[in-house]
């Protein structure tokens, strides 16, 4: 018998089989495009997913059913492509957390259209062409009389899929969990996009109304009882601040490599490097943030608790009471003020701050914005105005954390702020326009000491620096090997030279020296508190006294800046981290998540 021709309702079915075909393209290609794991846990998952969607596809008729199809394309579109431009600036896919900063949003323009691609357009090339060749073709769909005798099996069918892995993990390999996972990385690694979007939604429900049960306050207090206090009580810098003002600057983006560096027989940081005469100085110090970025950076360094897993807690936990360096100054007489010159939302400070314990809050709005850079005021502008500001209130002693803005990504910085002659290789590229937003910010740093300096502020002033995140990441690493080094950097060398961020304590009266002991913002309040004789009979820190540490090390998670996470000490790297080490990050999380210090301590 003769096989009959292909009709137009065969054709129609075919359209609807090729939609969802493109669909499963396209979380291939975001693989592909973020370099993450496909194993066989993300296949069944990703399949089982695709499966139930392209399932309901049979409960519709005619062009409806076309329609749903495109639409659950197109859903797929947008979850993959936010996904792929968060996992190659942050090392990690997007969670719900991360949906409550879209205040964020504002000002990260240019930043965000830096991260895309051409290659990015494969995307969309299908939800492009689809409704041009369906517009010109007329169907006449068969009307299916019983449409759950193919809905129902293949519904069925994808539900298998989606539970291969959580039922190899439990019958196989006798987990208690299915997931036996430390971040969202790994989520994405063993179930793939749409399994790690639904274990996250798992946790944020779960999350939502979290109480501390007696035993998590057991095992806090016991690790606070066995933690041992502060061990630079001896130190010729113990309480060498006391009375003084402190003054907290942080630096966006400012990694330790450019520090005493030049680029054309020009300084880099000719400020910062003159500082390092009168500075203690830790050059193997690192960012240790997750998905909170810079706000992540500011509580770790003003409460020594390590930030959460997903999302920020500037977003998530403003409200919660919390043990701070500006509330312990705050305690004994200090002014504390936070100087930020971006809009007052971003990152949701200004519900965050007072909960520190900052009592004022000057941001874009405080300034005269002269000077726009990027994001906000000109670093350059921000430090002239706040120098003339701390002067003219006459309150001492004070206490004044200041977050930088102007050296942010994409780097881009008008001709007439750029101080540097870069060779040709660095200019039009990445490490030139960073080397050039560097600069900037190290003049305006200038800008902000002569003032302090003519105001007779300086001396009785300890200032502290310190890099928030990377701004040079490992992706760029050839980068830097082309243009700037000449030579293949291991990875090793890597974390030992490039990727840390400096820390850096500074007054006139100090002795400069170095100190090579490893160490990370968690670290940088019990080690400020030795320096501002705010010792106490409890030490809730997380971190260490680095004036007391020979040999420290430093935990960073991934999330952040790196694709899995790392135990650095003086001897080693090692990738990956013992129950131990998760063990203190999930004690973090849990006092933060439970208000430890609201609902069992009194600070």
């Amino acid at each position: 018998m003769k096989r009959p021709k292909l009709s137009k309702s065969h054709l129609f079915s075919w359209f609807n089989e090729l939609i969802f075909l493109f669909a499963g393209v396209k979380v291939l290609l975001f693989h592909l495009f973020s370099s993450s794991i496909i194993s066989m846990g993300v296949i069944f998952t990703t399949l089982g997913f695709l499966v139930i969607l392209y399932s309901f596809s049979y409960l519709f008729q005619n062009k409806v059913r076309l329609f749903y199809s495109y639409t659950a394309n197109l859903l797929i579109t947008f979850i993959l492509i936010p996904n792929t431009l968060y996992l190659d600036y942050f090392s990690s896919p997007l969670t719900l957390s991360v949906f409550k900063q879209t205040t964020n949003l504002s000002g990260l323009g240019d930043s965000i259209f830096f991260l895309l691609h051409m290659k990015y357009l494969l995307y969309v090339l299908d939800l492009i062409v689809l409704p041009f060749l369906i517009s010109r073709n007329t169907f006449t769909y068969v009307k299916r009389r019983k449409p759950l005798k193919a809905f129902l099996p293949i519904l069925a069918a994808g539900i298998m899929f989606v539970c291969l892995k959580p039922l190899k993990v439990i019958y196989l390999d006798h987990e208690d969990s299915i997931v036996k996972a430390y971040d969202s990385k790994d989520f994405l690694a063993q179930y793939g996009i749409f399994g790690h979007h639904a274990l996250d939604g798992y946790y944020q429900v779960k999350a939502a109304n979290f109480e501390l049960s007696k035993e998590e306050v057991n095992e806090i207090d016991a690790y606070w009882e066995g933690k041992e206090t502060d061990g630079s009580a001896d130190s010729e810098l113990a309480g060498f601040g006391k009375n003084k003002n402190l003054i907290m600057i942080q630096v966006e983006s400012l990694q330790n490599f450019v520090i005493n560096e030049k680029v054309n027989g020009q300084e880099i940081t000719p400020t910062i490097n003159a500082l390092l005469k009168n500075s203690i100085y830790f050059p193997r110090f690192y960012a240790q943030t997750i998905e909170g970025n810079s706000s992540d950076a500011e509580f770790l360094t003003q409460t020594s608790l390590f930030p959460l897993k997903t999302g920020s807690v500037f977003f998530q936990y403003p409200q919660n009471t919390y043990h701070s360096l500006p509330q312990s100054l705050k305690d004994i007489g200090y002014r504390t003020t936070a100087v930020h010159a971006d809009e007052k939302t971003f990152w949701n400070r200004h519900n965050m701050y007072p909960s520190l314990g900052f009592e004022d809050f000057i941001s874009i709005e405080d300034f005269s914005q002269d000077e726009i850079v990027g994001m906000g005021v000109g670093d350059k502008s921000m430090f002239s105005e706040w120098g003339k500001q701390l002067k003219k209130s006459g309150e001492q002693p004070f206490y004044s954390f200041i977050v930088t803005l102007s050296n942010h990504m994409p780097y881009e910085l008008s001709e007439d702020k750029q101080s540097l002659s870069l060779p040709p290789k660095l200019n039009d590229n990445l490490l030139g326009s960073y080397f050039q937003t560097v600069r900037y910010t190290d003049e305006a740093l200038a800008v902000f000491l002569k003032k302090l300096e003519e105001d007779d502020l300086l001396k009785n002033s300890i200032i502290v620096l310190y890099g928030d995140h990377n701004g040079i990441f490992y992706k760029d690493k050839k980068l830097l090997e082309d243009t700037w080094v000449n030579k293949e950097i291991s990875f090793e060398e890597w974390y030992t030279k490039y990727a840390a961020v400096p820390f850096i304590i500074y007054n006139p009266e100090i002795e400069g020296r170095v100190y090579d002991t490893v160490g990370g913002q968690i670290d940088v309040y019990p080690t400020i508190r030795t320096i501002m004789g705010l010792r106490s009979d409890n030490n809730y820190a997380l971190g260490t006294d680095l004036l007391s540490e020979n040999s420290g090390s430093v935990i960073i998670p991934s999330g952040g800046y790196v694709e899995e996470p790392l135990f650095i000490s003086n001897d080693e790297i090692i990738k990956g981290l013992t129950d131990t080490q998760r063990e203190i990050i999930d004690l973090s999380n849990l006092i933060i998540k439970g208000d430890y210090f609201g609902t069992v301590k009194i600070q």
